[in-house]
């Protein structure tokens, strides 16, 4: 085939492995399931979700470069009918209404003055900053949001970070970072917004992990199954703190690479890096019982002679 679409080259599973994929994406909206029944969401109102979702995906994605995308193709590639087709595509496309955190003003201010130098050190540590200088030369937080957009009020930045809690304004006008991350702990918003961003995020890497083995991406995690509840508390905060310089580390590291601070960062095509932590606990399952080696493993099939 002569140009093949941008999908073709992600490599389709063998037939053996499609019941494994399947049994996995069981198990994984299992927990979206039972969340989306605790806040009044039916199976209806998602059904008609991914209808929405397949077609939209189908038209972006699994073009055709040599014929028009008709109802009929996108039938095809989608399973719906092509009167279910048609239905929808003459429903206006969903509007994009959420704002994706990451992008937003604020959470520039944090990345930049935890990028390293001037205002962090080499290790991406925060330093507590003045809130202006007369001096140019003088790291400040004045200095650090006119740095990211000249078009906010010094003010207005530090008003919002003062109400997120992720700054504290000190009796001798200096500006000390509380939080590393401009998820206010109330903003229930901010967190779904999340909620739409990172778990497609992990599913994206662990899926090119798969179609692509020769060039993977970074996809770890550590797992163990027999740790005692009274230890969890001491667990969680050296898991925050492991966690935080994880974070620290590696904002230094692609501030050093982004084209918008470093004029002579390398170029090429535009592209979206995230490194991200998580940290789960759940109660474990009980161990298998011992077996009786005089009796042999359960279901075992004894051959008379």
């Amino acid at each position: 085939m002569e140009n093949p679409p941008p999908w073709w080259d992600h490599s389709m599973l063998p037939r053996a492995l499609k019941e494994h994929f399947t049994t996995a994406i069981y198990h994984m909206l299992r927990p979206v399931v039972r969340h989306l029944i605790a806040q009044g969401v039916t199976h209806p109102a998602l059904t008609q979700m991914l209808k929405e979702i397949y077609l939209e995906v189908a038209e972006a994605d699994f073009t055709l470069p040599f014929k028009r995308q008709t109802d009929s193709r996108l039938a095809l590639v989608t399973g719906l009918n092509r009167k279910e087709i048609s239905r929808l595509r003459q429903r206006a496309t969903r509007a994009a209404t959420t704002v994706t955190v990451e992008d937003n003003l604020v959470t520039h201010v944090i990345g930049r003055w935890m990028a390293g130098p001037p205002y962090a050190t080499s290790k991406g540590i925060p330093r507590r900053l003045p809130y202006e200088s007369t001096r140019p030369r003088v790291a400040s937080f004045a200095r650090l949001v006119k740095e990211v957009s000249v078009d906010i009020p010094v003010r207005s930045v530090l008003d919002e970070l003062l109400r997120a809690g992720a700054v504290a304004y000190l009796p001798q006008g200096q500006v000390d970072l509380r939080r590393e991350a401009h998820i206010p702990a109330a903003d229930t918003a901010a967190k779904l917004t999340l909620l739409g961003t990172d778990p497609a995020e992990l599913f994206s890497t662990i899926m090119h992990n798969i179609e692509q083995p020769d060039a993977p991406r970074l996809q770890r995690k550590v797992v163990y199954d027999n740790i005692g509840a009274d230890a969890l508390a001491t667990i969680r905060a050296a898991t925050r703190r492991i966690g935080e310089e994880l974070i620290r580390r590696a904002n230094a590291q692609l501030a050093a690479h982004d084209r918008d601070r470093n004029t002579h960062a390398a170029g090429g095509q535009r592209m979206r890096v995230v490194l991200g932590t998580y940290y789960f606990e759940e109660a474990a399952a009980p161990p298998p019982a011992p077996l009786d080696k005089r009796k042999g493993p359960p279901g075992r099939i004894r051959r008379s002679r």
